[in-house]
């Protein structure tokens, strides 16, 4: 019986669809389609133990092995995706190749009466697709970038418009040495996907609003073509009291700190602030001095620094924070008359 296949660009066309990834969870967690739902049919150790006994025994033992794995979770295979076709006419399993894992599951809930589809080359093909979309994309509308101080509330305004693009939020990181507390870190190829989600949105926006990053985000490369159009888009700057991103920093990072993890994290900040002024910003974390810790890095590192990594864009405009709401309908008003 030949298994219903279609490729990932085909299947973006369809509205009503879910993904459903039978990788592992730590393929899973690594990448995969944005909201794609994860139903592994090998847990990660089994996963292991199947690909040593491939390698070192052959496909025909390691093939049995796995059958022998998966026959106990047929029956709450069949409930899962029963529910799941309640909600979603068109499911598309895939696996890494969309080889063994994505065929057996399609084959097999097919032939009792299910109507699924194989995503042709699995998360391999979609990769390349990513990898495609990043090389040859061209920005079609107008790019605004704006600009601010650490605890500026640049990421609160993306998140009050509706035509932003949130690097920091598609990388799961703030961008800076404490940008992963209570932040998911994720890995640069999930982060390349997210961008490449949203991008195929945009089109129909009026424009793209970023907040202006250097070349990575924690461990993430932001891609060329981003960085490029953020370097070379209408740049705006936020204007923001200290005591207000005072406030913004220590409202967004407290429920996170502990003591061992600023510290560590301080330490290596030692290089840029001195061995002196490392110490004194210690002691003012471990005397509980939160908002003076806050102001002393902003003051001695982070400041500084931002702004030498200004020094050469003009800017078009300077908007005053007062509150998210307020300021991005602001922004949002003055992009639509500098684009009329």
């Amino acid at each position: 019986m030949q298994i219903p296949s279609i490729t990932f660009f085909d299947s973006c066309s369809i509205t009503d669809k879910v993904y459903v990834d039978v990788r592992a969870p730590v393929e899973y967690t690594n990448d995969h389609i944005p909201d794609a739902v994860n139903y592994p049919l090998l847990d990660d150790e089994q996963r292991e133990y199947i690909g040593t006994l491939y390698h070192t025994r052959g496909r025909d033992e390691a093939l049995m092995e796995g059958i022998e794995i998966v026959s106990p979770k047929l029956k709450p295979m069949v409930s899962f995706f029963s529910s799941l076709s309640q909600s979603s006419p068109t499911i598309i399993v895939y696996c890494f190749r969309g080889g063994m894992r994505s065929e057996s599951v399609v084959s097999f809930l097919n032939s009792i009466g299910f109507n699924l589809f194989k995503l042709e080359g699995g998360y391999k093909a979609y990769r390349q697709f990513i990898r495609n979309y990043l090389t040859n994309y061209c920005f079609t509308i107008p790019v605004v970038t704006v600009y601010g101080l650490a605890g500026s509330g640049k990421t609160h305004i993306l998140h009050h418009n509706p035509y932003s693009l949130d690097l920091e939020g598609c990388a799961g990181n703030r961008s800076s040495l404490f940008g992963s507390l209570g932040m998911p870190d994720h890995s640069q190829k999930y982060f390349e996907s997210r961008i490449v989600h949203i991008l195929q949105t945009i089109n129909v926006w009026p424009y793209c609003l970023l907040e202006g990053e250097s070349r990575k985000i924690g461990n993430c490369h932001i891609p060329p073509i981003i960085l490029e159009a953020m370097q070379k888009g209408i740049a705006l700057w936020l204007d923001t009291p200290i005591d207000v991103r005072i406030q913004h920093i220590y409202q967004e990072y407290m429920p996170y700190i502990t003591e061992e993890a600023i510290i560590a994290i301080v330490d290596k900040l030692q290089p840029a602030l001195g061995k002196t002024k490392t110490q004194y910003c210690k002691q003012l974390f471990c005397h509980g001095k939160y908002l003076e810790f806050i102001q002393f890095l902003l003051h001695h590192h982070y400041d500084p620094e931002y702004q030498h990594s200004i020094k050469n864009i003009s800017f078009t405009a300077s908007i005053n924070y007062t509150e998210p709401h307020d300021t991005a309908n602001t922004i949002d008003a003055l992009i639509h008359s500098m684009l009329q």
